[in-house]
């Protein structure tokens, strides 16, 4: 999915601070706020407009209105600390907003990947509420808040919205710690809401302890770590659509709305480490985001998870899935269960999680080393390096021909029958 480009205010501009926390809040007061501190660009159709009396208590505000159109206002603050955690909040109310996600408040800038961070969505008709989201803030100590009717860039509810939107009281301010449960391993940060966590420090630090063990796995299978090594935040937030449990990037986003007590209570029963979190974390470790231009990044929906395995395995982790615990190696047992469902079964349907099996019985046969040559092989593809492909089969079969050349021959022969591979082949095209 492509993002567009947020042009923005390089200003940095500060009206009336509240308190020493607080670096920037407008309540659209001034007769000119709109033109000394936002910018209204916009490439889709809709209107912003600074009203004297239509804000909290008759002040002043900005509504936004537009017919499927996604429109921001946008502030660009500067001078934040590299790292840090902090909460642009704001009041707004809405009126017959419909599709997309609503009235929503998010934040842009270019070195971090937390665009689909955003805050709680608002849709139909709702009186004034409050609405936050939590960012980290980039290496170049600066962040661009958006106050929005839509939202920039395609998402699973779409991006067009319709309706009106008031937006008031506008503040950016350090998230208040004393919400926060924060705890920091070596390579990995937890920052969740404390209502979420049940389990003790120590219980909560062996888990930090468990995903750093995971974060090195990854970097002994595929080479290299994501963000020039920058530790990864896994990070609470209520601006996340229903479907996704999470997203990965940095800061990976946990979205609030589902169980996220429940998995932090089984790291603590059952010493599990989490499947989802990993899976997250495995897909940091992308080619296209240790990389940065994705030439390599065939399915990695398969490979978070490949990752995954070798984790377990050589750091004799757990993870559970389908209410069964598996520990190290044994997690190929779960994804046999996939296997003898469709190609095991003589079943030409598409499962990720059956190639997945396949590729662990490669390693079975050989060991995890032919997978760590080929990795850094296929990392240090180019865009320019790659064949033209004609579909995914042959993607299947560029990734073991990487695997081959480790392996020193072709797997395709020594690790799957030619029915086996008929099977795939079909179910690749579907």
């Amino acid at each position: 999915m492509k993002k567009s480009i947020i042009i923005a205010l390089a200003a940095f501009a500060c009206a009336c601070a509240v308190d020493n926390k607080t670096i920037f809040t407008d309540d659209f007061n001034a007769a000119d706020a709109l033109q000394t501190n936002w910018n209204t660009e916009n490439r889709n159709a809709g209107e912003i407009t600074l009203l004297a009396e239509g804000g909290i208590d008759n002040s002043g505000c900005i509504q936004i209105t537009g017919e499927e159109t996604s429109i921001s206002a946008k502030h660009t603050i500067t001078g934040l600390e590299a790292g840090k955690l902090y909460r642009a909040s704001a009041m707004i109310k809405c009126q017959d907003v419909k599709g997309g996600r609503g009235a929503v408040m998010y934040v842009k800038y270019e070195d971090k990947t937390q665009g689909w961070n955003a805050s709680k969505f608002l849709y139909d008709t709702q009186d004034w509420q409050e609405v936050y989201i939590d960012f980290i803030a980039s290496s170049t100590g600066d962040a661009t808040i958006c106050c929005s009717l839509g939202f920039p860039w395609g998402t699973y509810l779409g991006n067009k919205t319709s309706g009106t939107v008031w937006y008031d009281n506008i503040k950016v301010e350090p998230t208040p710690m004393e919400e926060i449960y924060y705890r920091e391993g070596e390579h990995i940060i937890l920052s969740l809401y404390k209502e979420k966590v049940a389990i003790t420090d120590e219980q909560m630090d062996a888990w930090v302890k468990n995903l750093d063990k995971v974060y090195e796995a990854y970097i002994d299978l595929v080479g290299e770590a994501p963000y020039n090594g920058e530790k990864i935040m896994i990070l609470n937030t209520p601006g996340i659509e229903p479907g996704y449990w999470a997203l990965a990037g940095n800061p990976i986003l946990w979205n609030s709305n589902v169980k996220v007590e429940d998995v932090i209570n089984r790291t603590a029963e059952f010493d599990d480490w989490g499947f989802g979190i990993l899976h997250e974390i495995g897909h940091d470790f992308s080619h296209a985001n240790i990389k940065g231009d994705g030439a390599w990044n065939w399915n990695d929906e398969i490979f978070a998870n490949f990752r995954m395995s070798y984790a377990l395995e050589v750091c004799d982790g757990t993870v559970s899935q389908r209410n069964v615990c598996y520990k190290g190696a044994d997690i190929i047992n779960y994804y046999k269960i996939f296997y003898d469902e469709t190609i095991g079964a003589g079943l030409a349907k598409n499962n990720g999680d059956a190639l997945h099996y396949t590729f662990l019985r490669i390693k079975e046969k050989y060991g995890w080393e032919v997978y760590k040559k080929a990795f850094r092989s296929l990392y240090a593809t180019t865009n320019a390096d790659l064949p033209k492909f004609k579909g995914s089969y042959e993607k299947f079969l560029y990734f073991l021909s990487h695997v081959s050349e480790a392996a020193g021959e072709d797997v395709t022969k020594t690790c799957y029958t030619e029915q086996e591979l008929k099977l795939i082949e079909e179910s690749l095209k579907n």
